[in-house]
């Protein structure tokens, strides 16, 4: 898989945990458009994504297997952003 597509997947999985939760909408909707902005400014979307992802708090998840997969997938995704940015 490229890295292009790596991003998305992490972004679906990481808007997925959200959803399941009903956490963070705004964020949500903020972070939603850069699975496509990807597409033509991976690096971009990948620094967008890393402004957005603190607003994120695993601590909002009551629900201890929702909150370890949204944890999984914060982690992976603000990890290949770093990749993706060289930082």
């Amino acid at each position: 898989m490229s890295v292009r597509g790596e991003f998305r997947r992490l972004l679906k999985d990481l808007l997925a945990a959200l959803r399941d939760a009903e956490l963070a909408p705004d964020t949500e909707l903020a972070l939603a458009p850069l699975a496509e902005r990807a597409g033509d400014d991976l690096s971009g979307a990948a620094e967008a994504a890393l402004a957005l992802l603190p607003r994120l708090d695993a601590r909002a998840f009551s629900d201890p297997v929702e909150r370890q997969r949204f944890e999984d997938a914060f982690e992976r995704l603000e990890a290949v952003c770093r990749v993706i940015l060289g930082r």
